[in-house]
């Protein structure tokens, strides 16, 4: 077994690291975004019996997107680039990233949670607030994804990182009117807002689907609870993820070809 290169935000390689790294290897190399994939792709790695594979963590986005620009400097290595859809869920991905993998959702978690029956551990009680908190988040990130759809937005990219609690606080159902503020929060149109929620798990981003469950997961009064961690190995563990089946065949068969 080969092991997870991974380091902490502090000590991420350079992009000029991450090709020297590239260009001295003799082992196939499979290109990740951030660290906090690392534990899915290590799973999945041994999942689908890949132990031969090295896992290369970019540390992010942008990274990944520059190492692969420059992917002629370590011409004849073995090396296979995954990235989160992100955006690319909305709009088309660029011609010049089309060797690259994409998840099928938003991210990595989006194809882990769509395939998984982890809703299934909400009790009966819980399922009428965890679906408005999830219709709130869902006109939210509409609203974020009507900015990058407007022909003059001010907006060259989606801005979703926030954590569901500063976008809605425990125990509201609304967006928070500070936040609005800060953020210029905006209304979307009709036809965005039924394009998102009509294929909710695989377009509002994943951290944000596995930290509403996670509310809903560890309220006051559980027998026990559930973080946003404990949901995502259980998601992984219980099976039934065909979006990431498809992701490693697409990954087997860039091997195979190259």
């Amino acid at each position: 077994m080969i092991e997870v290169f991974q380091v902490s935000r502090k000590t991420e390689p350079t992009i000029d690291e991450l090709i020297n790294t590239l260009k001295r290897s003799f082992i196939p190399t499979l290109l990740i975004e951030g660290s906090d994939d690392a534990f899915i792709y290590r799973y999945l790695k041994d999942k689908f019996q890949l132990s031969d594979i090295n896992l290369q963590v970019c540390g992010c986005r942008s990274v990944l997107f520059e190492v692969f620009k420059r992917r002629n400097e370590f011409k004849g290595k073995n090396i296979i680039f995954i990235a989160d859809k992100d955006s690319y869920r909305f709009v088309p991905i660029p011609e010049i990233y089309s060797e690259i993998i994409f998840t099928k959702g938003y991210s990595i978690e989006n194809d882990l949670y769509h395939g998984s029956t982890i809703e299934s551990l909400i009790d009966q009680p819980d399922l009428s607030e965890f679906n408005k908190l999830r219709e709130v988040i869902g006109v939210w990130f509409a609203g974020e994804v009507e900015k990058i759809l407007n022909p003059n937005s001010l907006y060259p990219k989606i801005e979703v990182a926030s954590h569901i609690d500063q976008i809605v606080p425990k125990g509201k159902f609304e967006i928070c009117p500070i936040y609005i503020q800060k953020k210029n929060c905006i209304k979307p149109s009709s036809e965005t807002l039924n394009k998102v929620l009509n294929n909710y798990n695989l377009n509002v981003r994943g951290k944000q689907l596995f930290q509403i469950l996670s509310r809903i997961m560890s309220k006051k009064g559980r027998f026990s609870r559930f973080d946003h961690k404990n949901l995502v190995e259980l998601a992984l563990k219980l099976g039934g993820n065909t979006n990431l089946e498809e992701l490693m065949i697409q990954v087997k068969v860039k091997l195979d070809s190259t």
